[in-house]
């Protein structure tokens, strides 16, 4: 401990008369240590840290999924909820979780406000607790709905002004009394993604009585899913092999509701994997590419360590023969390097927590458990671990270099050649920029692959035209109670459909007006709805054993959007709930399920709402990517909004023209509040916002992989200059005989190039050998690009090479600059 400390004061005083060397080495570590504690703060949130919940690696999603006809994540049935309770044998407690809309009525507004409907033991299933007064308890279970509901921290605060008497308090969800029982805590989060936010109420039922059928209906699938615990002792694997045996048993015993065609089964994830699932790639992406570039700053400061060291190469060799061992040399060195990484280190943190808000603020919005990024002791401790291991990395080299000295040899040359130590030396620096150059070449070709992914997504036709284009969502309240339902029958809510297009088409400044679902939203690739349905027309097929995503819509909608007709017609206002049923499909739909034979006209068969229909196909539309611009338009069903009347309404207005998104909501809140003002209006955005939310993800991978990619090209261009300055100053005198014997400059500044060209050119080949392995583990990021893309590889050596160019030329211009008579001297 003393030579350590004798060692750390020494080094103190070395590093003090070097400012500028501690600047600049300790200012390019901070930029690498800071990057990847960025990025690694935001990957222990989403992906490392378990769940903040009681056992949480016992708690999974349960999903239904029809197999042979393509669907997944179709629904629950509540008589599957209380199967997987009472005869799966695998959980500990099951909940229903039904995320919805709901409308909060205030004291001259109502609110749209996200709420979830749970079994009651929902929280006990979590062993989740409130920050004020309680949760509710199976044992206040009852066939329909509680009184009791349990609101988030931010609806307590932003509706409620923090009132800390709310406990008690009644208030009005879709027209029906609740009363306030519990207030969570600011970082609780329903543990599964939701549509368009966190949950800002919860509520239980038991999904038996009003609003719900009673008794339940086997093949009414209502619920979307369920949240479950496993038994202890029960791994993953054997819960799933359970239920498996389950889905056969019933499947046997209620052959009628499972059709074997359609390949009913359920299917376990663990909800941190559902909850993170789609995000999870992109961040591990993102991770090893900043390694990447702290692994290049790391060869930047070990060639400036290297060049450092032989300029001490006199002092290292007069205190080896004053009696110091290589082990002390070795331990001087990397504690010097180790000081500067730790400076680094320091710097870098202090930054990222100062800028910890603005940081989170460029993450896309839909990320989860972004509110669980903060600084704590995790993140202190990684930057610890990781500022001591750079340390220990960019001092490993230059340390071995000064334990290597000859005090015979370097005492009486007196560091003025340098002999074998400057070859020895040289060689290190080459190896080190060739790899740098190759880690340069695997960033910039997955940042090239990036940019033609995000290209290719920008060219593709979104079915639509975006310009003047606004959408906005209606949520109709559903009261507990069916004869408050002034919208309970399909032809009362047919008849607010209808009212709502008489009144859009008066709303000034606007050119076409439309309504659909919320699932005919384009670019809304959370509300997906999975219908099973056949085509008894076809010979290969009489049952259900196909699945297409639905939507309702008025006469209007393909007018709006601009979505051209392929073939047949559309809706007229003629096809209403007394008409025979009618359905338009898109293009994917006729490609997957009808590529031989002429759609229009063919029957339909599937189940609505628990009641088998029957339409015939009246014509075929473009496809409009409502997944999102880098997603394969899938099969979709559009059906007449007077046919299926919904309570999840959109408006589509076109306007004359542009119009800002604010007043364009206050006309249309105030026009449909003048039909009902308990339908509160949401979610108004352009098209162009859409389309731009639904590449945010992308994009931001994109910036950031660009910003890599540029940081490590310059600092690729920085070490090739660095060695090629360091080669041409140890060449001069050579050059200047070389000039005095009748050299040109050309000739030299050939001479001077070739070592830098050969390192970039070895570099660049070990790169692109590295990146056709690495690439392939982007192949979930790329859309319309190949992971080996043959346009990448061929620009990114190019690239380099330009730069390479570039870097050789400012060093080995001073070459051609050596003065002859200056060298011999």
């Amino acid at each position: 401990m003393d030579g350590l400390l004798q060692d750390v004061r020494y080094a103190l005083r070395t590093l003090r008369k070097s400012p500028a060397f501690v600047t600049t080495t300790m200012l390019t570590l901070a930029l690498g240590i800071g990057a990847n504690l960025a990025i690694f703060a935001v990957v222990n949130a989403v992906l490392l840290q378990p769940l903040p919940f009681r056992e949480p690696e016992r708690i999974v999603r349960v999903f239904d999924d029809l197999g042979r006809a393509g669907a997944k994540n179709v629904g629950m049935s509540v008589p599957e909820l209380y199967d997987l309770t009472e005869r799966s044998g695998v959980f500990e407690q099951v909940s229903a979780i039904f995320p919805s809309s709901g409308a909060l009525s205030g004291d001259d507004r109502v609110e749209r406000i996200l709420l979830i409907g749970t079994s009651p033991n929902y929280f006990e299933l979590l062993g989740a607790t409130p920050a004020l007064g309680r949760t509710y308890t199976q044992s206040e279970w009852v066939p329909g709905f509680l009184d009791g509901v349990v609101i988030s921290d931010g609806l307590w605060k932003r509706q409620f002004g923090s009132d800390p008497h709310i406990i008690g308090r009644r208030v009005r969800v879709d027209e029906d009394p609740y009363t306030i029982i519990g207030v969570m805590s600011p970082d609780f989060r329903h543990p599964a993604n939701t549509d368009f936010g966190d949950i800002e109420m919860w509520t239980a039922a038991g999904f038996t009585g009003d609003p719900w059928p009673s008794p339940p209906q086997r093949g009414a699938r209502s619920l979307p899913g369920a949240l479950g615990r496993l038994k202890p002792g029960i791994t993953l694997e054997q819960a799933q092999r359970r239920l498996d045996v389950l889905t056969t048993s019933l499947q046997q015993s209620y052959a009628n509701e499972y059709p074997k065609q359609l390949g009913w089964s359920l299917r376990l994830e663990p909800a941190q994997t559902s909850l993170t699932g789609n995000v999870r790639p992109t961040l591990v992406i993102l991770l090893a590419a900043v390694s990447f570039v702290l692994l290049i700053v790391c060869v930047n400061v070990a060639s400036l360590l290297i060049a450092r060291a032989s300029a001490r190469m006199r002092e290292f060799a007069i205190r080896q023969a004053l009696g110091a061992s290589r082990g002390q040399l070795v331990r001087q060195v990397l504690t010097e390097s180790v000081l500067i990484s730790l400076a680094g280190g320091v710097a870098a943190l202090a930054v990222l927590l100062l800028a910890q808000k603005s940081l989170l603020a460029m993450m896309p919005a839909d990320v989860p458990r972004l509110a669980e990024v903060h600084a704590d002791w995790r993140m202190v401790a990684f930057a610890l671990v990781l500022s001591l291991a750079t340390g220990v990395l960019v001092g490993l080299m230059p340390s071995l270099h000064a334990s290597a000295i000859d005090p015979n040899r370097d005492l009486r040359d007196g560091g003025r050649t340098g002999g074998g130590q400057s070859v020895r030396q040289n060689r290190s620096r080459a190896a080190l920029v060739v790899l740098e150059v190759a880690l340069s070449a695997v960033l910039l070709i997955g940042a090239g692959l990036l940019v033609r992914s995000f290209s290719a997504a920008l060219s593709q036709n979104p079915g639509l035209d975006p310009e003047r284009l606004v959408a906005g969502q209606i949520w109709v309240p559903v009261p507990n109670n069916p004869k408050a339902n002034q919208y309970l029958t399909p032809t009362q809510r047919a008849a607010l459909a209808r009212e709502l297009l008489a009144r859009l088409a008066l709303l000034p400044g606007m050119e076409q007006t439309a309504i659909g679902t919320s699932s005919a939203v384009p670019l809304l690739s959370i509300v997906n709805n999975p219908v099973a349905f056949s085509l008894p027309d076809e010979v290969s097929t009489h049952e259900n054993d196909h699945a297409a995503e639905f939507a309702a819509v008025s006469a209007e909608y393909f007018d709006v959007l601009k979505t051209p007709l392929k073939k047949g017609r559309v809706f007229t206002n003629h096809d209403a709930d007394s008409s025979a049923r009618v359905v338009v499909v898109n293009e994917a739909f006729v490609r997957r399920f009808s590529p031989q034979r002429d759609a229009v006209g063919q029957r339909l068969r599937f189940v609505w709402r628990g009641q088998a229909q029957e339409a015939q196909i009246i014509g075929v539309v473009g496809d409009v990517r409502n997944d999102g611009l880098d997603m394969a338009p899938s099969p979709r069903l559009y059906e007449s909004i007077l046919q299926y009347p919904s309570i999840r309404l959109a408006v589509f207005l076109r306007t004359r023209a542009d119009v800002e998104v604010k007043s364009t909501k206050e006309a249309l809140t105030a026009t449909v509040h003048s039909i009902n003002p308990e339908l509160p209006v949401f979610d108004v955005r352009t098209m162009a916002d859409l389309m731009s939310a639904s590449m945010a993800r992308r994009q931001f991978s994109l910036r950031l992989m660009s910003v890599f990619a540029v940081s490590a090209l310059l600092l690729t261009a920085l070490g090739i200059y660095g060695v090629m300055a360091f080669v041409v100053g140890q060449r001069a005198q050579e050059f200047g005989i070389r000039m005095a014997l009748g050299a040109r400059p050309r000739n030299i500044l050939g001479l001077a190039f070739r070592p830098g060209l050969i390192l970039t050119a070895t570099g660049t080949i070990v790169g692109l050998a590295a990146s056709i392995g690495v690439t392939r583990l982007m192949s979930s990021l790329l859309f319309g690009v190949s992971s080996n893309d043959p346009t990448t590889f061929a620009v990114v050596p190019v690239v380099l090479g330009v730069v390479a160019l570039a870097a050789c030329f400012s060093a080995a211009r001073r070459a051609t600059r050596v003065s002859p008579m200056q060298a011999l001297k």
